[in-house]
């Protein structure tokens, strides 16, 4: 189709208008991403440059079965009791220990989300953490903040353990292997680097000594299991989808299908009515998901994304250079706005630029400053939001300058390991 400056400057207009909507609060983001969808698409049919087939041709449809895939599984295996039930017995391995305490569930929480969305290990963790410091008598601050920063850093880790990540690997085509080999050491650097920031940022509160430990220890943790059965099945099936990730290159067998067998499997696994197993599957989450593809779309259908990724490829024939860049403007990006619209505005440009290019550096670089970069403000990721919100819920509220003491130190931290690793990577 033919395009003129007019389509432009409407899709520009309407994609600014839609992402206010969505990071102003006024409007559930779901909501305001479909009244995006509507204007960009009736925009689309007045100016023929997009109809409603067209949008929908820009959903990568890959990304929502395996997030509905891994919500399923993931919904089912927390009415098991086993997040709860692990947490309980880190807990007991501190022996009331506040550094250990927030070493273990923080780690935890880490390692859990490189496999699970951090989102939801945040949702189990968190309350669980504000109980147990309420029994111990300490400050539930320090490791609520640790649970949550360093999760979005172990999300960055693997292909499925961060939307943005899910995302990034369904359209390059990179499978659960190469994320692993060119992420994984960057996030364990980052992680060493962080939780020794946080020894030295709360040395202080590290020296509190915790009462009630007799209490902690007579804690059992194995009443917190509901279905040990079904909780080992579920552990299986995990063992299984992280091998068929972990084996495309073999098998050829999608990540996304991996995931929406694992969610079927585990429905027949639960014996439930799909009406209540599908209550754990965040809807809202999904149809944001399609909404802001097709939205996006908008913006690739009257040239504007593959002007931006020849704008950015002028500035350097380098590619590290333009990596680095990539790097620190989708990390500053996301800091302060949620990741997964930022990942949905930068994939269409990095896939231009590869074509010059054709270096993964592009991908990688996209992968960590969207992931890292949310934890340099309170605001920056959806893990951080919602640790904010349920601080407040349970009484102990983290305030911004607690999180800038913490998660903004360690977020630019982080990016700066990313950085040298690029370095290394070339």
């Amino acid at each position: 189709m033919g395009k003129t400056d007019l389509p432009q400057i409407i899709t520009i207009a309407i994609f600014v208008i839609s992402y206010i909507l969505i990071f102003s609060g006024r409007l559930e983001r779901s909501v305001a991403a479909l009244i995006g969808l509507f204007m960009m698409v009736s925009a689309g049919y007045a100016f023929d440059f997009m109809n409603f087939e067209e949008a929908l041709l820009h959903v990568n449809w890959e990304v929502v079965i395996l997030l509905f895939g891994m919500m399923t599984y993931v919904g089912l295996m927390e009415k098991t009791g086993f997040f709860r039930y692990i947490g309980i017995k880190a807990i007991k391995l501190s022996k009331g220990n506040p550094w250990l305490i927030f070493l273990y569930l923080s780690l935890i929480t880490t390692f859990v989300s490189m496999v699970i969305d951090n989102v939801t290990t945040i949702l189990l963790m968190i309350p669980l953490t504000v109980e147990i410091a309420e029994m111990l008598e300490i400050n539930p601050i320090p490791v609520m903040l640790g649970e949550a920063v360093l999760s979005n850093i172990g999300g960055v880790g693997t292909m499925i353990g961060d939307p943005p990540n899910i995302m990034i690997g369904l359209v390059s085509g990179y499978t659960f292997n190469d994320f692993v080999v060119h992420l994984f050491p960057p996030v364990m650097v980052a992680l060493i680097v962080s939780t020794i920031l946080a020894g030295v940022i709360y040395r202080k509160w590290r020296r509190v000594e915790a009462k009630n430990i007799d209490k902690l220890m007579k804690l059992d943790p194995s009443r917190y299991i509901r279905n040990k059965r079904k909780m080992k099945y579920y552990l299986y099936l995990l063992f299984a989808m992280i091998f068929f990730f972990a084996s495309q290159s073999y098998t050829g067998i999608s990540p996304s299908f991996v995931a929406l067998a694992g969610g079927v499997m585990a429905l027949v696994i639960s014996t439930e009515g799909p009406k209540e197993a599908f209550k754990a599957v965040e809807w809202p989450t999904l149809v944001f998901f399609i909404a802001l593809f097709a939205l996006v779309g908008g913006l690739d259908e009257v040239g504007l994304l593959s002007g931006l990724a020849n704008g950015i490829a002028s500035i350097s024939s380098n590619v590290l250079l333009i990596s680095i860049l990539i790097l620190w403007v989708a990390g500053i990006s996301s800091a302060f706005v949620d990741n997964i619209p930022i990942t949905a505005a930068f994939i269409p440009v990095v896939s231009s630029l590869m074509v010059d290019y054709n270096s993964g550096l592009l991908w990688w670089a996209l992968a960590m400053g969207v992931g890292l970069g949310g934890n340099i403000t309170p605001i920056g990721s959806s893990a951080g939001v919602i640790t904010m919100s349920l601080s407040k819920r349970y009484g102990h509220g983290i305030t911004n300058r607690e999180w800038l003491k913490f998660g903004t130190v360690t977020g630019i931290a982080s990016m700066a390991v990313c950085t040298a690793f690029l370095l290394i990577m070339v």
